[in-house]
């Protein structure tokens, strides 16, 4: 016989490790199922080693390298509840994962976690290790789960809220696919007539010796500019773009941005809108796997991402935290609608305040939908205005040298 060392729950959720003997690992397993004990890690004893606190920074700087989307996120997730759910070892588990990973990224991430798990760390700590793939919502969903030994319960939850939150994004893409189709039209139009058309057009009226308009000397000199040095016009274009998007990453341009969109009719409301439904949506998946309520509210406005929702649930924790109600501190902060306030409201008196929230969420992503959509056709008519206006106007330049010269010969 060979032992074993072992790690995981008892019945009534407490943390046990400990030695067990036995010929193979399955035998050491079924022992230890028959005593009720959920198995996380179980190693030949040979192999033990004694548990070494994990360099956080150094692995998760080797996690992050690789973007990891929310829905494959969720996927892993799921998968290690089923698992979980069945008995098996949460590092088998995690070594089936890894094995199917989809990409490098995910296989990356999952082999940090594990690293911590068999290095000694619990699971919410092991999590931590990859960021990248998995945000601090799960880790503390987890992390409430590993004091009361509900881990596939907990993984499920973050499954379930890691896929809702990439269908909303998912939607929300959608919706801007079009009008971001339509604009990269428009510019390769404009860019065609200038760099092609506008040239030839140019020489006519060189020939003639029409007075040209401004506008029509200006697309001129473009035209001719880009032709005469396309690579350095590319390379100024895309610095353009680049040095957009770097400004945008700047805290203080990102906040004033976001400030200028807030105040746009219609779109400010759907921003808003959007801000609630993460935050909702975050509130209710902590609070079904029991995380504190004054924790799940600094959670939800942290991903908020709308400055006045965000103001909103802070003042609105800082209330509950003095011994005010949940409905009372969200009704103060003016900014819920009110049939939110309401829910939360009979959520608190009946004690489903989780369930409601669950419910609040999936009606506000309804209407989001719905807003989407109804945005998107008010966009694609006003886009196509704004397209046939650049062409016009383009138009408009090549033919009014072409009248002028016509009246000259007249």
């Amino acid at each position: 016989m060979q032992a074993f060392a072992y790690k995981g729950l008892d019945t009534g959720g407490a943390r046990v490790e400990g030695q067990i003997l036995a010929n193979t690992i399955d035998e050491a397993e079924k022992k230890l199922s028959i005593q009720n004990i959920v198995v996380h890690v179980i190693v030949p004893e040979s192999a033990n080693r004694t548990p070494r606190k994990l360099d956080l920074g150094a692995s998760a700087s080797k996690s992050i390298f690789g973007k990891v989307s929310a829905q494959d996120s969720a996927d892993v997730l799921n998968n290690l509840a089923v698992m979980s759910e069945t008995g098996v070892p949460f590092v088998e588990a995690l070594d089936a994962v890894i094995y199917g990973a989809r990409t490098p990224a995910i296989k990356t991430s999952l082999l940090a976690v594990k690293e911590g798990i068999v290095g000694g760390q619990g699971l919410a700590y092991s999590l931590r290790l990859a960021p990248n793939m998995f945000p601090t919502i799960v880790v503390d969903m987890v992390r409430v789960a590993e004091s009361g030994g509900k881990f596939d319960q907990a993984l499920r939850n973050g499954s379930s809220y890691l896929a809702r939150a990439a269908d909303l994004r998912k939607k929300v893409m959608n919706a801007m696919m079009y009008p971001c189709v339509m604009l990269g039209v428009s510019v390769i139009t404009v860019l065609v007539l200038i760099i092609f058309v506008m040239p030839r057009f140019g020489q006519v009226f060189k020939q003639m010796k029409a007075k040209l308009p401004v506008t029509t000397e200006l697309m001129l000199n473009a035209g001719n500019m880009i032709r005469g040095n396309p690579v350095g016009s590319a390379l100024a274009m895309f610095g353009i773009v680049a040095g957009i998007f770097f400004l945008l990453k700047i805290p203080a341009v990102r906040t004033l941005f976001g400030a200028f969109l807030n105040r746009v009719p219609i779109l400010g409301e759907l921003l808003k809108r959007l801000a609630v439904a993460r935050a909702l949506q975050t509130i209710a998946s902590l609070s079904t796997s029991n995380v504190q309520l004054l924790q799940a509210l600094e959670q939800g406005a942290r991903v908020a991402g709308h400055p006045q929702v965000t103001k909103a649930l802070m003042q609105a924790r800082d209330k509950i935290e003095h011994g005010s109600s949940m409905f009372e501190a969200i009704e103060a902060t003016n900014v819920f609608p009110k049939q939110i306030t309401q829910m939360i409201a009979i959520g608190e008196k009946t004690g489903r305040l989780s369930q409601l929230l669950q419910t609040i969420c999936s009606s506000m992503e309804t209407e989001i939908d719905s807003r989407l959509k109804a945005l998107v056709s008010i966009i694609e008519p006003l886009m196509i205005l704004t397209m046939g206006l650049i062409v016009g106007s383009i138009t408009v330049s090549i033919i009014g040298p072409i009248y002028s010269v016509i009246e000259n010969i007249k």
